[in-house]
């Protein structure tokens, strides 16, 4: 048997597995979960308790078995109140408390039998989405005349009826706790279907924007709106000089280059400021689609450098290193520490296949093909990677996928693969994440291809829960976040059809641990974020920390912290 017992609420497949020679099979315990639940004011929904709401008597609103209020009229989950766990309580829940450097040992856990995902939500029955969803507060759910952490966490969903390069999308904001629609920014505005935008306070007026890739006139450049859906600006003089069809699917990322204070916007190889003006730019001699470039402190200096998949460049714009046409354009960098060394290194997937390369830029190797499958194409190898301990030895490793195989690597090494396993996501580059649902040290890896919306156990690779989903895949993939804010993870997954354009996904009773309350971009770190959207004008380097890309971490006591393994 696997290392847990699944009871899932939809259906249940039993069976032995485990793996051989590296490479997991698929009979292991596994279930698949169909959409059972009623329509609801265009989301499907299951009835869902309100996690704050209290009775008179202090104990939860009726039919809500997962939180009881204290004296304090602070909601209790069944994973156990921080006080009693050890970790000190925050003296203000509703606001971030420190700059994240404080990251403590988590010490909650969930029960080991809790990994009983069922269908939160839906939206979006007659619609399909092609980028990664992403989470952030944009309304007062509370009414307290303040937007924060006491209100529920909002989903931003780029979705249209049809969908393609030259598509605008709705920018639907959603409540994270049922999935009704609070607003949407029309396809009017022009916010482009396959550019994945980045939510943040880019002003420091304390409310989020969403800084989005529209379509002006055919050229695509960056839009800006307000938490509330109205335009804040649009640039409509910069970028998009050439090679329009690769800048159509590109990610924007959010960071205080300099640490000025001051939010710069990276695109691909623009940066521009947060008013709109462009600060400096590089011809991309083979712009590549897909890119999705970060931003990491590269020599220790205390400012960022912007990291695309061939490049690197100072806060400035000056070169810091440029490996084309080495490595070629057609590519996605992301940045840890792995190979147990005080610097960073930068992982990259590559039509040419993966590359290792040092923070000064020297190349380890690359480019490599480690499951076998060739790189005969751009998409083959470049898919959106993934760094987080999966096997619960307090060592990250990495995961990324080819057109048939998932692959998650230990150490630097590209040749030692922990696990692989097949998949399908011929058309498009697809990415995964990874989180430990039940804090018991060992992640659950999450992929999206064509087909199906899959969870592998993070030692071993034994598929634990399929559900199935359509899609051409435009580098997007699955997230993981407090949703709801009831102390207790969520996933979100996208689709083009067959399914709706969005399904959220929790445990039953809501047994695992808590996530953060925010995924704000794609090229997504813990440390570039806060919970209230605010960007550091200091920033941690994450591999200093919890040493994760595209991953969230857990919370407890409204501050990070690191499982132990």
């Amino acid at each position: 048997m696997t290392r847990r017992a699944f009871k899932m609420v939809f259906g249940l497949a039993a069976g032995c597995g485990g793996t051989t020679g590296g490479t997991a099979t698929d009979d292991g315990a596994e279930a698949s979960i169909t959409l059972t639940a009623g329509e609801t004011g265009g989301s499907t929904q299951d009835t869902l308790p309100d996690p704050t709401a209290t009775s008179a008597s202090g104990t939860a609103a009726e039919g809500d078995t997962t939180a009881v209020a204290d004296d304090t009229g602070v909601p209790k989950f069944d994973v156990g109140d921080p006080a009693d766990m050890g970790t000190q309580r925050p003296i203000d829940l509703c606001h971030v408390n420190d700059e994240m450097d404080a990251v403590g040992d988590c010490e909650m856990s969930a029960p080991a039998d809790s990994f009983e995902p069922e269908i939160q939500w839906t939206f979006g029955a007659n619609e399909m989405s092609w980028v990664t969803p992403l989470v952030a507060n944009f309304t007062d759910d509370n009414g307290d005349g303040e937007i924060n952490l006491c209100d529920i966490p909002d989903v931003v969903l780029l979705a249209n009826t049809s969908i393609s390069y030259s598509t605008a999308c709705n920018v639907h904001i959603l409540d994270g706790a049922t999935g009704v629609e609070h607003f949407a920014i029309p396809p009017t505005e022009m916010v482009s279907c396959t550019g994945t935008p980045a939510i943040g306070d880019i002003d420091n007026d304390g409310l989020p924007e969403i800084v989005a890739e529209y379509i002006d006139g055919g050229v695509f450049r960056i839009k800006v709106f307000e938490h509330d859906g109205t335009v804040k600006w649009a640039n409509h003089t910069d970028g998009g000089t050439a090679n329009q069809f690769f800048r159509e699917s590109g990610a924007i990322a959010l960071h205080d280059l300099d640490a000025d204070g001051d939010v710069e916007i990276v695109f691909n190889h623009e940066v521009y400021d947060h008013d709109g003006n462009l600060l400096w730019e590089h011809v991309n001699p083979n712009p590549g689609e897909l890119e999705c470039t970060t931003a990491a402190d590269l020599d220790g200096d205390g400012t960022l450098e912007v990291v695309t998949g061939h490049s690197a460049y100072y806060a400035d714009g000056t070169v810091y290193f440029d490996n084309y046409p080495t490595i070629t354009s057609q590519s996605i960098p992301q940045i840890g520490d792995l190979d147990d060394d005080p610097q960073p290194e930068i992982f990259i997937t590559s039509g040419q296949g993966l590359w290792m390369v040092e923070h000064d830029g020297d190349i380890a190797y690359g480019p490599v093909t480690p499951t076998g499958i060739p790189a005969s194409a751009y998409l083959v190898w470049q898919r959106p990677g993934t760094i987080h301990d999966f096997d619960g030895d307090n060592v990250s490793d990495w995961a990324s996928s080819s057109q048939s195989a998932y692959a998650v690597y230990q150490g630097p090494d590209a040749a030692d693969v922990l696990w692989q396993v097949m998949i399908a996501d011929f058309s498009g580059a697809a990415g995964g994440t990874a989180f430990d649902f039940l804090g018991d040290g060992v992640a659950e890896a999450m992929y999206a291809d064509e087909q199906n919306f899959r969870i592998y156990d993070g030692l071993t690779g034994a598929v634990q829960l399929t559900i199935p989903r359509q899609s051409p895949t435009i580098s997007e993939y699955p997230i993981v976040a407090d949703i709801d804010n009831d102390g207790s993870a969520e996933i979100l997954v996208v689709s083009t059809g067959g399914e709706p354009a969005l399904q959220a996904i929790r445990d039953a009773q809501d047994r695992w641990i808590q996530a953060r309350r925010i995924w704000n971009q794609h090229a997504y770190y813990v440390t570039n974020v806060r919970e209230d959207s605010t960007i550091p004008q200091h920033v941690t380097p994450n591999w200093q920390t919890l040493n994760t890309f595209r991953t969230n971490a857990q919370i407890e006591g409204g501050g990070l912290c690191k499982p132990a393994g």
